[in-house]
């Protein structure tokens, strides 16, 4: 493996930068949220009454989390979307 992980967010190797976001602002924003996760390589910590509630990550980076602690990678297939069911 390279000295850089997958798991760093610039080509010099830093970890990650994580962000604290408002809920509210995350469901207003959560298509850029979304880029920033995956193209800037952010992850955002979602908070509600400055009590913290998830932490958005890249999917590359949950399934390394995943496999580090001996868990299974449990993302939903295709199949499983319901976005791709038809109505």
């Amino acid at each position: 493996m390279s000295p850089m992980s997958k798991g760093t967010s610039a080509e010099d190797g830093r970890l990650p930068r994580t962000v604290r976001m408002k809920s509210a602002d995350l469901r207003k924003n959560i298509v850029k949220v979304m880029g920033r996760v995956q193209y800037g390589r952010e992850h955002i910590q979602a908070v509600r009454y400055q009590d913290p509630q998830a932490v958005i990550v890249p999917v590359d980076w949950y399934e390394q989390a995943c496999r580090a602690m001996g868990e299974e990678v449990r993302l939903p297939t295709g199949d499983d979307d319901p976005d791709s069911t038809p109505r």
